[in-house]
């Protein structure tokens, strides 16, 4: 397989000294493509690398959620995949899923209940993705004293979103098996655990005299939360109803 090599970079066109790019991280050489590299490169090492990109972000999201947060606010970047991308797959993966399984059938015949989930399900997206500014702002007010900007409360937030996601998933996948017998409570109830511990272990170290105030501070992150989430919610109802 033939390579090319360039002493200037393909993709910015600046001077190439050793084996990238220091300006846009292009590698200087660069393989011709074909149908092997292609499926060993492109596909089973983009798809499987556990060293960097979005198998990796995955599983350390799912074994140290903290630790990952602590990285990417503290620049530590480059090994992750982009956590707002990883919400997007993991909700069209779901949507995905959800596609083949039966739709419920409205228990209400209410017209403002069905125009009201109607709309749930035509932009289940955005209302996920607003856990993201609703986590932050809560987590904001909880935790003012330790000077993070709603930026960086928003990565801690994007991994609470990416935990709810995942354990929704499975709760999808149980439902298609036909598994998920008095499984959604305890799911929820797994899923609130889990965020309230991510909370407790990302502030643990600003609390280390305090950590009975950081277990309340948890807790009351995700009590603030749902309130901020119901209250949008009635909102959105509202709208829909006075329409």
């Amino acid at each position: 397989m033939s390579e090319y090599k360039n002493s200037r970079c393909i993709n910015c066109d600046t001077e190439i000294i050793g084996k990238f790019c220091h300006n846009c991280s292009q590698k200087s050489n660069t393989q011709r493509l074909g149908i092997k590299h292609f499926i060993q490169h492109d596909i089973i090492h983009g798809a499987f690398h556990l060293d960097k990109g979005l198998p990796f972000t995955l599983k350390e999201i799912i074994l140290r959620p903290a630790t990952v947060a602590q990285n990417y606010i503290q620049g530590k970047r480059v090994r992750y995949y982009n956590f707002f991308y990883l919400t997007l797959v993991i909700i069209g993966f779901t949507l995905l899923l959800q596609s083949f399984m039966d739709k419920p059938s409205f228990r209400n015949n209410n017209p403002s209940y069905v125009k009201s989930l109607n709309f749930a399900r035509e932009n289940i997206k955005f209302i996920l993705l607003s856990f993201i500014p609703l986590f932050a702002i809560s987590s904001r007010m909880v935790y003012h004293k330790v000077k993070f900007n709603i930026a960086e409360h928003s990565i801690i937030a994007s991994i609470c979103l990416i935990y709810f996601l995942l354990f929704n998933l499975l709760s999808d996948i149980l439902k298609l098996l036909k598994l998920d017998e008095n499984t959604n409570s305890i799911i929820n109830l797994i899923t609130a655990i889990t965020i309230i511990i991510i909370y407790y272990q990302f502030f643990k170290e600003y609390y280390q005299n305090k950590r009975y105030l950081n277990v309340i501070n948890a807790f009351l992150t995700l009590f603030i939360f749902i309130i901020f989430f119901v209250l949008l919610v009635s909102f959105i109802v509202l709208f829909i109803t006075m329409k």
